[in-house]
């Protein structure tokens, strides 16, 4: 029972830590509606002086290991708003651009948390 208990508090601390939650819906090949949940790890906002961001395709000149497009399950353009989502079973990230900047948060999916906690 102690056991349990603990277990719950420290889910209960995680989840307090976590700002946001991201759902994302998407179409599997039977053209069924897939819904996967994520929910946030980390976050950060990078201002970068040295480049020139306008969208997601200007990311290339990061550089950044973080942001690879291989093995993605989907991602998701919003042009109007700057904003790209980039997800895999296991985690997703979404990404704001703004003038000489970035804002990133990372998610991992509901999923794999539960199965980190059994």
């Amino acid at each position: 029972m102690k056991k349990l208990a603990l277990v719950i508090g420290v889910i209960s601390l995680f989840l307090m830590g976590c700002d946001d939650v991201l759902s994302v819906v998407t179409v599997d090949e039977k053209g069924e509606k897939v819904y996967h949940n994520y929910i946030s790890l980390l976050g950060d906002t990078v201002y970068d002086a040295t480049v020139n961001l306008k969208n997601w395709q200007d990311m290339k000149q990061l550089k950044d290991e973080k942001l690879s497009f291989d093995n993605l399950l989907f991602k998701i353009v919003s042009k109007k708003e700057n904003i790209v989502v980039l997800g895999t079973d296991e985690y997703a990230m979404e990404i704001k651009f703004f003038d000489s900047g970035y804002k990133y948060t990372m998610f991992i999916s509901a999923d794999s948390l539960s199965k980190a906690f059994k």
